[in-house]
């Protein structure tokens, strides 16, 4: 399904019935990421809403500035335009930063967040040279490389241990996408707020999920906002790569549900977040 916010055509999908919990993809991936959460959380009672954030899967790419506050901008008017007042927000690395966004600048909005393998620091300095290279060959046309480049960073030590069509998939993904999209992507991620120092600030309750085996964000990120987050309800670590949630799916969709279960207890006859999303 497609729907215009902000002016422009994102691309998102919309199941069951309940409080509502909105998934924001990985870079460089989409919306379909997520497929292994939404029937086990459909089962489980809740509304999945799935969101392709700008230039990624079906949502379009305009012209001019895209950072980390367009993205959740997008994500508001997209809570707006099906009429959600409240969701639970589970964000996945760069969704985890919008999801930081969103916590700072629209917390009303937000029940609970839930972030796996994200990390609240902005770029260190090995960091931002390697992002800047990436940018550099994207600049100078060789698209195709730095897909291959992206597609290895995310199963980096982990080839062995994933399916062929886990991978196969993935790497189909990355494939559709356009160069510019990759590009401004990039810049975005590069220039996000670091919130370590903000962390204690941000109340809303918090679920943490990070992967042993990922070499991408280092699972102590997990341990650090574990300390800081004054509301966080639980943070465990899976034996998984950076895509953790398609990797260790069950472990992940357990941890995920005990969580919504402990906002929305089954016990009371409406939740908290039933009455919010009805808002």
């Amino acid at each position: 399904m497609q729907a215009t916010i902000n002016d422009v055509q994102i691309g998102y999908d919309d199941y069951g019935q309940g409080p509502t919990v909105l998934f924001v993809h990985d870079y460089p991936l989409n919306r379909k990421m997520w497929r292994p959460q939404v029937q086990p959380l459909v089962d489980a009672g809740f509304r999945v809403v799935l969101v392709d954030l700008r230039g990624f899967g079906e949502s379009e790419l305009e012209s001019g500035r895209v950072g980390i506050d367009t993205y959740s901008a997008d994500v508001i008017g997209l809570l707006n335009y099906l009429g959600i007042g409240r969701a639970v927000v589970c964000g996945l690395s760069l969704g985890g930063y919008v999801l930081f966004d969103l916590m700072e600048n629209y917390p009303q909005r937000i029940a609970g967040a839930c972030f796996a393998t994200s990390r609240p620091v902005s770029d260190d300095i090995q960091e931002r040279a390697r992002r800047n290279e990436l940018l550099s060959a994207l600049q100078e046309g060789r698209v195709e490389q730095v897909k291959e480049e992206l597609y290895g960073m995310l199963f980096a030590g982990q080839e062995k241990t994933l399916s062929e069509s886990l991978r196969d998939e993935v790497r189909d993904w990355i494939q559709t996408l356009k160069g510019k999209t990759l590009d401004v992507a990039l810049q975005a991620i590069g220039q996000r707020k670091d919130y370590t120092f903000l962390l204690k600030s941000l109340k809303i309750p918090t679920l943490l999920v990070g992967a042993e085996k990922d070499p991408i964000t280092h699972h102590n990120h997990t341990d650090i906002m574990a300390q800081q987050l004054p509301n966080c309800y639980k943070a465990v670590k899976l034996s998984s790569g950076h895509l953790v949630n398609m990797e260790k799916a069950d472990e992940f969709n357990a941890h995920f549900i005990d969580f919504l279960r402990n906002l929305t207890p089954q016990r009371r006859q409406k939740s908290l977040l039933q009455v919010c999303s009805a808002i």
